[in-house]
């Protein structure tokens, strides 16, 4: 076969040894703009052996309509996104008086059913939704619940249903507006990941290929920070280097995902050994696993960490590890215990004075915070900042100890937490609302170890996330690794 040297726009056909997760499928290079070519080159040596080498992330198009995007490493093709460009045409409606619905069948034969109230609530005419905010203006008590259609018919060649009410008002729908709302589980399944993309548990097995990014191109390249931004959703952390070991940093990159969230440390912090401090990141002894801000109800999460001097001796080690990961396997392993961490409300505190003056926080959360649909959505661990206030009956207070003493020591175990040591212009992005970290303690004089932090909302997160999406033409899909060092483990 030929050594490829340059991919350029056009088919081109994966071979060797890395693309064997996608062997036999075409890829077509899509440029994100005159300036930043997808997918720069790719080396391959001669003769049988291939060895891929991508230099960036790179999002490419398959023969099937969908899309991909390739990691940046050798050995990885992650399809982070894909996009159907299908043709969603109808082939007959009809409507269903006693159960109120609009019977919808398409081309493929499927039928969905939409409810009329639904339908004329989401009219589209001017009237009663206004196009540049996108937003619905039709009042609420205009609204009849036991609305149905007078008639209701297809036009412009199938792609479009109008609807005359029994109140006299028209509405129009799209057929490619109707289909991707259609009240199904494959489309709720499509939609899940624009709302929050599927996570991919780990344990110490992840340092054999870590989540990473290149600070350059994330302050250079949209593709680089969507790409990344995939990674915070999916594995929870990514490890972003080369950025200079300087202050100032944290927000530079932050900036390219929307704007930091203030506490009262401020809108970024630096932690560095000193007397009287007002937090213990501020010691220089062992700093254990917890999650930042606890006590928080509007807990930031995302934090970023900087590392700008590092101590040279031994100590000053990171440890991080999956803490929901560890939480549902501590659901599996002692039932009894995770109902107990689930079910019993924590005074979290924090007070003192800062940069943004006095403070005096207090909330009250499990440690463990589940959804309505049992699953965790947060994590509160920080052993210094769980107040002694304790209200729950005293017969079940060592019960609760047992439980948060075996769920710490999982935490800390080495199949679950790994340990590295950071190097100046490196920083460690992740979600505060799932990730545990901490440092080994170090002998220093003061300064020796300088590290600087800040914090980003999910919400902000999420939205960059969508609207690079959109600008690149990717839609969201659940996260699937193709790497024969795949060591992901999917939620269920």
């Amino acid at each position: 076969m030929l050594g490829l040297r340059q991919l350029i726009p056009g088919h081109q056909r994966l071979v060797g040894k890395w693309a064997k997760p996608y062997a036999g499928v075409d890829f077509q290079v899509k440029p994100l703009s005159a300036s930043v070519p997808t997918l720069s080159y790719s080396m391959v040596s001669g003769g049988s052996k291939k060895r891929w080498s991508i230099p960036k992330v790179n999002i490419v198009r398959d023969s099937g309509g969908g899309w991909a995007v390739a990691s940046g490493r050798t050995s990885s093709w992650r399809t982070l996104a894909t996009k159907q460009d299908e043709q969603v045409s109808v082939s007959r409606i009809g409507t269903n008086h006693e159960d109120k619905m609009l019977e919808v069948t398409w081309a493929n034969g499927k039928t969905d059913i939409y409810p009329y109230v639904w339908l004329r609530d989401n009219c589209r005419c001017p009237t009663c939704f206004h196009p540049s905010s996108k937003s619905r203006i039709h009042l609420i008590q205009d609204l009849d619940v036991n609305i149905r259609p007078f008639s209701a018919k297809l036009v412009g060649g199938s792609e479009q249903i109008d609807i005359t009410w029994t109140d006299g008002h028209q509405s129009s729908f799209k057929s490619d507006w109707l289909h991707p709302r259609a009240f199904n589980s494959e489309q709720w399944d499509i939609r899940a990941p624009t709302y929050k993309m599927k996570r991919s548990y780990w344990g110490t097995d992840i340092m054999k290929n870590l989540p990473r990014a290149s600070f350059h191109e994330l302050l250079t390249e949209d593709s680089a920070v969507l790409a990344w931004l995939h990674q915070l959703e999916v594995y929870g952390f990514a490890l972003v280097s080369g950025a200079p070991a300087k202050t100032g940093q944290v927000k530079a990159l932050a900036q390219r995902v929307a704007f930091i969230k203030r506490t009262h440390y401020g809108e970024d912090f630096s932690v560095i050994a000193k007397n009287d401090p007002s937090n213990v990141a501020y010691l220089n002894g062992p700093l254990q696993l917890h999650a930042d801000l606890p006590y928080y109800e509007y807990k930031p999460g995302v934090q970023f960490i900087h590392c700008i001097v590092q101590y040279a001796g031994d100590g000053g080690d990171t440890r991080v590890t999956d803490a929901v990961h560890v939480a549902r396997d501590l659901q599996r392993l002692f039932p009894e215990q995770y109902k107990i961490l689930t079910n019993t409300l924590v005074d979290w505190y924090d007070e003192g004075t800062d940069e943004m003056g006095e403070f005096n926080k207090v909330l009250q959360l499990p440690m463990i915070c589940t959804d309505s649909k049992g699953e965790i959505w947060r994590i509160n661990f920080s052993q210094p900042q769980r107040d002694s206030f304790f209200p729950i009956p005293p017969e079940k207070v060592a019960a609760w100890y047992e439980a948060m003493a075996n769920y710490h020591n999982l935490l800390l175990d080495p199949q679950y937490c790994f340990q590295f040591k950071m190097v100046p212009g490196t920083i460690l992005t992740f979600d505060n609302l799932r990730i545990v970290h901490g440092r080994s303690g170090y002998k220093t004089g003061f300064s020796d170890r300088h590290i600087e932090g800040c914090y980003i909302d999910w919400d902000e997160v999420r939205s960059r996330r969508r609207v690079l999406e959109k600008k690149l033409g990717v839609a969201p899909r659940q996260w699937v690794t193709k790497t024969e060092e795949d060591r992901g483990r999917d939620d269920n």
